[in-house]
């Protein structure tokens, strides 16, 4: 880590959001969190906490991992536009490590650790109530123990032979900014270290919109455990956190409505563990309605990812079953009756999650459009229009994208964004529970919560192996989207040598047709170095203690 990104914090100051009707996590402090005015009062408390949260909403931490699914072969970087730092090169393997996508995420997350840090070191010596220091110190614990999960992530993996990242539990002194890595293990104790202090320190659930809670807390240390593969530990957490959760009153359960919980007015729902709290106001605001949408929202969408035909073929039938083209031989896209026969006759999660061939989409003005391979504009509803105003030939997101005049100011969409919800709470649950113990019953029963809320039957029983494919498959059919999937795979994948990445990772992106899409889209190139990112290089130029991720050396 360079002498820039380890100090940086410290002249930085924050300008604020003109907005006197949105709470404290809406702005920025007006104050510089490292300045010599700040903490001395509780006030300054309240700004360096929200400082320390404002870094989930810029364009490298979590507000663009939805985009990262497009690392699997469930979502594709389709169009160049506002794809800002070049995620669509590492889709295409062509990315060095200058590039905005290996900086941003680097820069983004340890300017959060570095917040963090200061208000951790700076909250204890401010005169003001003691319950309401341990709360804020809770907080930026969490938020820590968040960021650096993140970066693990991406830049490592969390398994005990993986390279680990350079590790800052204070802010350093200048002599002390180039840091080698540290182990995953040594990250993963601060990790540990902190979320058992939010735990403790935090309410259950949150006391404002946004804001950390012991439930969010013990689920990041859940997950703290299973990517490390120390099940047991995991399972134990997970099994505290649904017995506190019954002990509360079960605040935290699945959404009846499965679809309206990616919306705009379905966004307050009891499934939401902890999401980033945007606004429609700049700089509050989410970018992902923008990158997922068409070209018919309010918003002007770019289609910049897009869901693939490997996504819209996972989802299974109805009745559980696996869905297969050879059960409708003689099927034609041109025909509209037998199109809606199909996709009626799926998991209800496809419909919720992608805009399929003639599927309604209400756009801006509130006026409904449907998907159709042609643009009859003579006929309505009126052909929806993707970015390039193309033949309508591939899949696109219904996830995020707001409907009508709902996103007010473009690229700020106000609907949020969950980072833990209850669901992938269950599913970690489940993985965990399986990989320690089989496929008891309680595996079975947490799978089975997801799956009903769905409208779909149980889970098949079968053996451990069996039983962890279709955990793994669950998770994509109820998370894909979301940004789980590539953290997903590099954990479950990155160290397996049977997983053959170089046939599954590796392919042209096919319209639903079954022919290529355009001259836009790319064949995906995936490589034993995709398993991670690279780090920046002016990094590596400044700091001659940081090793390079293996295959990432220019």
């Amino acid at each position: 880590m360079s002498k820039r990104t380890a100090i940086k914090s410290f002249p930085i100051i924050l300008a604020a959001a003109v907005s006197v009707s949105c709470n404290l996590l809406d702005t920025y402090p007006r104050d510089g969190i490292g300045s010599n005015s700040m903490w001395t009062t509780e006030e300054h408390v309240n700004l360096g906490v929200t400082a320390v949260y404002g870094i989930l909403k810029s364009k490298g931490c979590y507000s663009r991992n939805p985009l990262t699914d497009a690392y699997t072969q469930y979502a594709f970087i389709m169009s160049t536009g506002f794809d800002e730092l070049g995620q669509r090169y590492f889709c295409y393997n062509t990315a060095t490590t200058s590039y905005g996508i290996f900086s941003s995420k680097w820069n983004d997350g340890y300017e959060g650790v570095q917040y963090a840090n200061l208000a951790i070191a700076n909250i204890p010596g401010v005169d003001m109530d003691e319950d309401a220091k341990m709360t804020a110190l809770a907080e930026v614990r969490f938020l820590r123990a968040l960021y650096y999960f993140d970066l693990l992530s991406f830049y490592s993996g969390h398994k005990n032979t993986d390279k680990g990242i350079p590790l800052y539990s204070e802010m350093p002194d200048y002599d002390k900014a180039y840091l080698p890595r540290a182990t995953p293990a040594d990250v993963r104790a601060l990790m540990i270290e902190d979320l058992e202090f939010a735990s403790a320190h935090l309410p259950f659930t949150s006391y404002e919109k946004g804001r950390a809670n012991a439930a969010a807390a013990m689920a990041l240390l859940g997950k703290v455990y299973l990517y490390a593969d120390l099940y047991e530990d995991a399972v134990s957490v997970f099994e505290a956190l649904i017995a506190r959760n019954d002990e509360e009153g079960r605040p935290f359960a699945l959404s009846a409505d499965y679809a309206s919980m990616f919306t705009l007015a379905g966004e307050n729902n009891p499934e939401y563990v902890f999401a980033i709290n945007f606004l429609d106001t700049y700089g509050n605001g989410s970018y992902i309605d923008l990158l997922y949408n068409s070209r018919s929202a309010n918003c002007a969408g770019t289609n910049t990812s897009i869901p693939t035909t490997y996504l819209a073929d996972a989802w299974q039938n109805l009745d559980g079953s696996e869905f297969s083209w050879s059960d409708w031989p003689g099927f034609s896209w041109d025909d509209e009756d037998v199109v809606n026969e199909m996709f009626a006759q799926r998991d209800p999660r496809l419909e919720a999650t992608i805009i399929r061939p003639y599927a309604l989409f209400t756009g801006k003005d509130n006026v409904v459009y449907q998907y159709r391979p042609g643009y009859d504009t003579d006929v309505q509803p009126y052909p929806c229009m993707r970015a390039n105003n193309g033949a309508n030939d591939y899949y696109c997101w219904r996830k995020f994208c707001n409907t009508g005049n709902e996103t007010t100011i473009r690229r700020h969409s106000p609907t949020d964004l969950p980072l833990i919800r209850w669901a992938d709470v269950l599913l970690l649950y489940a993985e965990a529970l399986n990989e320690a113990r089989g496929p008891v019953d309680a595996v079975y029963n947490a799978v089975d919560q997801v799956r009903s809320r769905a409208g779909m039957p149980p889970v098949r029983k079968g053996s451990r192996e069996e039983v962890r494919q279709r955990i793994r498959d669950e998770r994509v059919y109820e998370l894909a989207g979301e940004g789980h999937l590539y953290p997903d795979f590099q954990r479950w994948y990155a160290h397996d040598p049977d997983f053959d990445y170089e046939t599954l990772l590796n392919h042209t992106i096919l319209s639903f047709t079954g022919a290529p899409v355009s001259s836009q889209a790319g064949t995906r190139v995936f490589t034993a170095r995709n398993w991670c990112y690279a780090i920046p290089q002016e990094d590596i130029d400044l700091n001659p203690a940081l090793e390079q991720a293996q295959g990432w050396n220019n």
